[in-house]
């Protein structure tokens, strides 16, 4: 079998990294692929980039939009996107140029739906690839707990490849600091099968001034506390489905989850002039108490967590625990 793989790549104002990322895709062992390159009315040279990549090379197309952010560039990809597989890499990021040969054969060899691979954070061109060639096959149920663990599968979108039944109906939401959060699980929950290599595939480049490097409420001019606090509704959502379709690990879901919240407070705390009006904070201790934790559920918990969680069940002590994580410099 030899099926198309569409990969999406979300360009904007990344000139100094667009070649690299484009590089590592176009000169893939897996040659059967559509490149979409997504220029998301991005003020830089990158436009020209992307026209001079599509004519040099006719599995490249180029969409050419408005800037509406990163999920509203991925939903322009997947709507030109015909690929029986769909993929999504970063612009600034890159890719083994081994990836969709190696993660395709275990999709097919292993009848699943979803292929995960390793990654490696990089800040610098000084580092080593672990080639670990080992490999697992689990179902959505254990994908979606590793998201919560923070392990392998993981929550981010760039580190799989996706047949395109399970992103059916599924979108980025539009104007989200962490879409990813409210779209990987629900992709994984679509899936019966999902294999993960542990092989580190995914080059993820941490710029210095990337979105992700610094606390701020939005990646946007305009901003407030509520969008920034974004990656706590998703973790809240995924808490919400997760107690309907996977009881088994609500109590997992429902502990990660209140550990973010003390997490954001505390980052709220430490950074007040993001939220002058006190609107973050409130919204974050209100969706902590609301959730009261029980002995049984917070048992297996460190000794250290399973202080801060039971403090942090009414909003005084929540205030507490917070500050004092701060002034020891705990969880952050």
């Amino acid at each position: 079998m030899n099926p198309l793989i569409s990969v999406i790549v979300p360009i904007y104002n990344v000139e100094k990294y667009l070649a690299r990322c484009v590089d590592s895709i176009v000169n893939q062992t897996y040659k059967n692929l559509e490149i979409i390159l997504v220029d998301d009315g991005s003020p830089d040279r990158c436009p020209q980039m992307c026209d001079d990549y599509a004519e040099k090379d006719s599995r490249i197309k180029v969409v050419h939009k408005k800037n509406g952010g990163l999920s509203d560039a991925r939903n322009a990809g997947i709507a030109v996107a015909t690929g029986e597989y769909i993929s999504f890499i970063d612009s600034d990021d890159w890719i083994d140029l081994e990836t969709y040969d190696l993660v395709l054969e275990k999709i097919l060899a292993t009848n699943s739906q979803i292929g995960a691979f390793n990654l490696k954070s990089v800040s610098n061109s000084n580092f080593k690839t672990e080639y670990n060639e080992n490999y697992i096959v689990i179902d959505s149920q254990k994908a979606i707990e590793n998201t919560i663990d923070n392990v392998n599968v993981r929550t981010v979108v760039w580190n799989k490849l996706y047949h395109r039944s399970v992103l059916e109906n599924l979108s980025f939401r539009v104007g989200k600091l962490n879409e990813d959060e409210f779209f990987t699980f629900y992709a994984l929950s679509n899936a019966e099968h999902i294999v993960y290599l542990f092989r580190q595939l995914y080059f993820y480049y941490q710029r210095p001034n990337s979105i992700m490097g610094t606390y701020s409420l939005k990646r946007y001019t305009i901003c407030s506390a509520f969008d920034r606090l974004d990656m706590l509704d998703g973790v809240k959502e995924r808490m919400e489905f997760v107690e309907k379709k996977y009881p088994e690990i609500y109590t997992k879901a429902k502990l990660s989850f209140c550990q973010c919240c003390i997490y954001q407070y505390q980052m709220l705390l430490r950074n007040k002039d993001v939220d002058l009006q006190l609107i973050g904070r409130k919204k974050v201790k209100k969706y902590r108490t609301s959730l009261k934790l029980s002995n049984h559920e917070i048992k297996n918990c460190r000794f250290i967590d399973k202080l801060s969680l039971v403090i942090s069940n009414n909003s005084i002590g929540f205030e507490l625990i917070c500050r004092v994580r701060n002034i020891f410099n705990f969880g952050l």
